[in-house]
């Protein structure tokens, strides 16, 4: 008799066991899960959750391999075409949201992956590639950078993680993303380019939140796209809609799709007057503003009042104010703001004309075309990557970053540092890592982005920040980790 494997989930729960028996109180486990929970220590309980997600990513990993099975099978009358057809689904992604009572996105990010790493046959029954097999490979728990590329020179700065060991794997979403993406390229490209660019997108998508895996498989995909940005854009500038209907709460539904270059103004905008009407030290010019209005870092508290508010409330708010302003209303809160646009290109682009940029806060490339209006319109800072630049090092007999540090540091830390936040530079302040008042310097290897809450987190919860080649990475408290496992922050860039 042979034996079998056992399948990743089985695993994935022998696994999750070992962690909850572990976790227990050694004297008062506790009876029932509610009381056994509340028994655990603060470590503990949080390498339950690390390992919950391990068996959760190992269930729509399994899943995804379940529906793209099911989606090839043939219907049984061989009359419907196929078996999720006849079992009365228009695809497989309404199917897993159906059977599983979950929202249509999810049944199709999970129909999505399953299409891609499951292998189809052919007309005689041949099994044919894997569409993606980089992603395939990438989804299990023991895939690592050097599988799928040998030539990956990790920055890692934990051994336990470098290459050539196992990483976390991509997350289903992630891969849905990528895959979605690569599809929209998919038809302008050989396969083994597209193979390549899955292997170069999945390399930065490692340990990433998935708002950064989106906008690195954007740029992997306008990398691939042969026509160029300018048919792309005039197409989603053709695309531009905005509706406004009363919802049944009385409240008013305003939903707009935008192109990336008009985002740009309606992002910085609200933002520029979020800044200056709730929280006066966000991104200051410090050659105008009193000292005594920047951050703290010598661990005081720092005012709460404006960031109990919710960031979709303030960016409400202030929209209204935008428009109450433009009727007269001579009680708006406040003037209109100068909306500053931050626009990051390489030389090349600049001069020749040919090739794309990004827009700080959008995730969709633009081309030269967009690019030159923008210019045109908008107070316009490019960020000239891999050009020369003002010098960014003050030392330490100058306290305040400038102005020109500040917009570095959103460069490379993409608005707060902290993993997984989504506060744009305007809501961040400019962190000294080792604090000025211990002899500090004011540059760039010692600066940070952070928001009041990552900034107090820093302070109060003693996390200690490193940054190596250009990468800040945040190690926490041991209490919180007892292995201090340092976790990477900042903006992924993707490489040339």
């Amino acid at each position: 008799m042979t034996s079998t494997a056992p399948n990743p989930l089985t695993a994935a729960a022998v696994g999750f066991d070992a962690v909850w028996q572990s976790a227990l109180d050694a004297i008062r486990p506790g009876v029932g899960v509610a009381e056994q929970l509340e028994n655990m220590n603060d470590e503990a309980i949080l390498r339950v959750l690390d390992e919950l997600g391990a068996v959760q990513h190992a269930v729509e990993v399994l899943a995804a391999r379940v529906t793209g099975a099911i989606a090839l099978r043939p219907s049984p009358s061989r009359l419907d075409g196929t078996l999720v057809r006849a079992a009365g689904y228009a695809n497989p992604g309404v199917m897993v949201s159906e059977r599983w009572r979950v929202a249509r996105a999810r049944g199709a990010a999970i129909a999505e992956v399953g299409a891609a790493i499951t292998r189809p046959r052919g007309l005689l029954g041949e099994l044919e590639e894997c569409p993606f097999p980089a992603v395939a490979a990438s989804l299990e728990p023991a895939a690592s950078l050097e599988s799928l590329n040998p030539d990956v020179v990790s920055d890692d700065p934990n051994p336990s993680t470098s290459t050539g060991t196992p990483r976390a794997p991509l997350s289903v979403d992630g891969a849905a993303v990528i895959v979605r993406e690569l599809r929209n390229a998919g038809r302008i490209c050989t396969r083994s380019e597209l193979e390549t660019a899955s292997v170069i997108a999945i390399e930065h998508a490692a340990h990433a939140p998935l708002q950064d895996v989106t906008r690195i498989a954007k740029l992997v995909r306008t990398r691939l796209d042969q026509d160029g940005r300018e048919p792309r854009d005039e197409l989603l500038r053709r695309a531009e809609r905005c509706t406004i209907h009363e919802l049944p709460t009385g409240m008013t539904l305003l939903r707009a799709e935008l192109a990336p270059e008009s985002a740009a103004f309606i992002r910085a905008g609200l933002d520029a007057l979020i800044g200056a009407t709730t929280r006066k030290p966000h991104f200051t010019n410090p050659d105008t503003a009193d000292p005594a209005d920047q951050p703290d870092d010598s661990g005081h508290p720092m005012p709460h009042g404006p960031t109990l508010i919710p960031i979709d409330r303030r960016r409400a708010i202030a929209l209204t104010e935008t428009f109450r302003h433009l009727a007269g209303c001579s009680g708006a809160a406040t003037e209109l703001t100068p909306v500053t646009v931050i626009i990051r290109t390489d030389r090349d682009t600049l001069e020749t004309g040919l090739g794309t940029a990004t827009i700080d806060g959008i995730d969709e490339p633009i081309g030269a075309g967009a690019l030159r209006r923008l210019a045109a319109d908008a107070n316009l800072i490019p960020m000239i990557l891999g050009g020369p630049s003002q010098v960014l090092d003050l030392g330490t007999s100058t306290r305040l970053f400038t102005r020109g540090q500040q917009l570095a540091l959103a460069e490379r830390d993409g608005g707060c540092a902290w993993t997984g936040c989504t506060h744009p530079p305007s809501f961040t302040e400019t962190h000294h890592i080792t604090w000025w008042s211990h002899g500090g310097p004011t540059n760039l290897d010692n600066g940070i982005l952070l928001c009041p809450f990552h900034h107090h987190r820093i302070h109060d919860d003693h996390w200690t920040i490193t940054i190596q080649n250009g990468i800040p990475w945040f190690i926490p408290p041991s209490h919180i980790d007892r292995h201090q496992t340092p976790i990477r922050g900042g903006r992924i860039h993707l490489a040339a």
